[in-house]
């Protein structure tokens, strides 16, 4: 059985050779780099050296085209102050990974969305890659690992175009304006993604939001019914019309006051549920049953913790594999702060439950 078929099955709560075997988001840069002083081998792509299974993605475009032109516009040993193409202003530490300072947007009034909105013509050519062809979808359609289509929901998009406190002070202030945006975005993500799901094969697709805290999320279940639910199901009622039925939204922080509402809106897989932020993955499943599949999870504190916390977390979440629908994954990119004698031990841990499970079949 390949990736692709146990991926769709074990998804779907069919039977299956094995669990999927992913680490979904990825790592630091530095992490790659401090394991390499550690034992992985110098130069060794890390996903090839644990062996994961593979996927893929289609790159279709959704970003302003043309792009705004990036610079630097301010720059000293630590930090760069710069705009990114995308039009956003934004400080960086240089010397380490870490969560960017926002410090300005495109979008501050309505004549700037008016502008930057000529940038989000759906029919654009430029939007799909160059390799589109009929060679190109005998590929999605034969190969042997997962494809997926990522798009940036409807919280992520306005609040990249305006920043976080200048679009929940409109929800109150301009709320015709934000529900414009939004409907506009719902238009938008469905004709440029038309052609790509009418004629690639594709397995699942990717909604980023990135809409809470770690207390909660950053609009109220009112907000969230009133601006983003209609165009939640627009959408995914029509991705669910070509077939595809596994649409993902990944957010950060304790959003479990908008799960129902994401089920409502057609969604039915959560990550990478954050454990700090109360997330948990045991409890999801007792409230939700088969109607929510589950990735990530696995709290990345643990993994700094020693070999005693890395069990207790493994005792607790692998369980959840017995029946399908829930795929381990460190609940955020794995921190520098990760050692790679914890990592192998963890990840030791998950091959060695995978193995177990197999042996069962699911």
């Amino acid at each position: 059985m390949n990736a692709r078929e146990r991926f769709l099955r074990y998804m779907h709560y069919q039977k299956c050779d094995r669990p999927p075997f992913y680490e979904f988001l990825g790592y630091w840069g530095e992490t790659c780099n401090r394991w390499y002083g550690e034992g992985l081998p110098i130069g060794m792509n890390i996903y090839d050296y644990f062996n994961f299974d593979k996927r893929e993605n289609i790159p279709i475009d959704f970003g302003p085209i043309p792009r705004f032109v990036p610079r630097t516009l301010e720059e000293d040993e630590r930090y760069r102050i710069a705009r990114t193409d995308t039009g956003i202003v934004k400080k960086d530490l240089k010397t380490q990974t870490s969560m960017a300072t926002f410090i300005d947007f495109p979008i501050k009034k309505r004549d700037d969305w008016e502008k930057i909105k000529k940038r989000f013509d759906p029919y654009d050519k430029r939007r799909y890659p160059i390799t589109w062809s009929d060679e190109l979808l005998e590929y999605y359609k034969t190969i042997d690992r997962p494809i997926g289509l990522g798009m940036t929901g409807f919280f992520g998009e306005v609040r990249n175009l305006m920043g976080l406190e200048r679009l929940l002070i409109s929800f109150y202030r301009d709320p015709n304006w934000v529900r414009e945006i939004m409907d506009f975005w719902a238009d938008f993500l469905i004709e440029t993604s038309r052609q790509a799901l009418k004629e690639a094969k594709i397995d699942y697709v990717t909604i980023w939001e990135d809409m809470a805290y770690k207390n909660g999320p950053h609009v109220s279940p009112k907000i969230f019914s009133e601006f983003m639910l209609p165009n939640y199901k627009k959408v995914t009622d029509f991705i669910r019309a070509h077939g595809i039925d596994i649409i993902m939204v990944d957010t950060d922080g304790n959003f479990e006051a908008l799960t129902p509402l994401f089920l409502e809106g057609g969604v039915n897989l959560l990550y990478p549920l954050e454990v700090a932020s109360d997330m948990d993955a045991v409890t999801l499943r007792k409230k939700y049953g088969r109607c929510l599949l589950i990735i990530g999870n696995i709290d990345k504190r643990t993994l700094t913790w020693g070999k005693e916390a890395i069990e207790k977390e493994a005792d607790r979440k692998f369980p959840l594999m017995n029946d399908g629908g829930y795929v381990p994954s460190v609940d955020h990119a794995v921190p520098s702060d990760v050692s790679f004698q914890n990592y192998l031990y963890y990840i030791n841990l998950l091959k060695n439950y995978i193995s177990k499970i197999s042996e069962k079949s699911i």
